[in-house]
């Protein structure tokens, strides 16, 4: 079957709904991970649907997920990717638990209902319903779901370098969106900073050097002196410097001897890292110690790919609006695959980005559906261009499940 208006009629409200309330349901919380559990009920998942699966584990119980529906191998393949680690829970009480995955006034709660399970279920439902359709595709599509994307994007990392996802011509990344379609992402530079003193007594503080004052005198080097001044990026605006973390200090009455803050610097495509990191090591002078912790390069993709017109086509059809390429400030896996690879990158997921990292996350099932039509669109279209052109209308569309 090639007929997309035929696929698009097997979406179901309900089955995505359980699919993403299941997986909300198993803790995969990073640190410290645990995303093996996750990654063996979605094999089982996904192997009853005829899919070849394999778990990729790592040390514990990290790992990674790739499944693969094969096609003819007349096209590169395109690859559904999402993370399957979510932030902490939080200290804020929710409304409802955060692992109950509950159903309440048109929303699933949960923590990772938006950033990303929401996406990564919307990516297995369609990709269940394609293997189950019987459909001919000319590339194979790739499922990857990886671990650790939320720190360090190791798991993403790990695919690569097993050459598990060879062959691919173009990632589809199921990042929160609000279903518009970002085609840049802007590159994260982590830096960790060492301040240096001398302990003593508060009562004496002349006998002591205060590495806390150092930190500060530091910081404020860096927020008034530190060069990002380049002309703006079209879809990602400017780049942005934050202090993330700062800790220093035993107890009230000593004089602090160490202190360390960690430095979120945001750069756009084409900034040199190294140089930006450089120009921070410079203010420390010989009194603050700068490292690198992580440098996430940024991805940008040209609005002319096919994966993108592809992706336009598609969202505007399911959900009736149209939708310009934009950016996001936010890191994904497409960070590490994109740019190893060469490939374009497209980021487009049923979740609102405000609702990352929020107590009480929720994606609405109206999105959540409209998801999965749009990932079956895509596919269909993307790895059968000259089959997959039969247009439906977005009335239809809407008017099921």
């Amino acid at each position: 079957m090639n007929d997309i208006a035929g696929l698009l009629e097997k979406v179901e409200e309900a089955s995505v709904v359980e699919l993403l309330q299941s997986v909300l349901r198993i803790e995969s919380t990073n640190p410290p991970g645990n995303e093996l559990e996750l990654a063996r009920w979605l094999a089982d998942y996904f192997a009853q649907a005829g899919l070849h699966t394999e778990i990729v584990k790592r040390e514990g119980n990290r790992a990674n997920l790739i499944a693969r529906l094969k096609g003819a191998q007349e096209r590169p393949a395109l690859v559904f990717s999402a993370h399957m680690d979510t932030v902490p829970a939080g200290e804020v009480p929710w409304v409802f638990p955060p692992f109950s995955g509950t159903l309440h006034d048109g929303k699933v709660y949960g923590r990772g209902a938006a950033d990303m399970k929401g996406g990564l279920a919307a990516l297995a439902e369609a990709a269940v319903i394609l293997a189950r359709s019987g459909v001919s595709l000319d590339g194979d599509l790739i499922i990857a779901f990886t671990y650790d994307e939320t720190h360090g994007l190791q798991g993403a990392k790990q695919i690569l370098e097993g050459g598990y996802l060879e062959g691919a011509g173009a990632v589809l990344v199921a990042e929160p969106s609000t279903l518009d379609v970002l085609i840049a992402e802007k590159g994260a530079l982590w830096l960790r900073c060492q301040a240096k003193g001398k302990t003593a007594h508060t009562s004496m503080p002349h006998l002591g050097e205060n590495a806390i004052l150092e930190m500060v005198h530091f910081l404020s080097r860096v927020e008034e002196s530190l060069d990002l001044r380049v002309e703006a990026h079209p879809l990602l605006g400017e780049p942005t410097f934050t202090v993330g973390t700062i800790q220093g200090g035993v107890t009230i009455n000593v004089i602090p001897d160490t202190c360390e803050a960690q430095l979120d610097i945001r750069l756009l495509p084409g900034m040199d890292h190294q140089t930006v990191a450089e120009q921070v090591r410079e203010l420390g002078g010989d009194r603050v110690e700068v490292t690198l912790i992580d440098w996430k390069a940024p991805v940008e993709t040209r609005p002319d790919s096919q994966i993108v017109s592809v992706s336009l086509e598609a969202v505007e059809e399911i959900t009736g609006i149209h939708r310009e390429p934009m950016g996001v400030s936010y890191f994904t896996d497409g960070s590490v695959i994109a740019n190893a690879l060469d490939i374009p990158m497209v980021i487009i997921g049923p979740a609102d980005t405000g609702m990352t990292h929020q107590p009480n996350e929720y994606v609405e099932v109206s999105r959540l559906v409209e998801a999965v039509r749009i990932y079956l669109a895509i596919a269909v279209r993307y790895l059968n261009p000259a089959k997959g052109n039969a247009h439906t209308t977005t009335r239809v569309i809407s008017d099921m499940g």
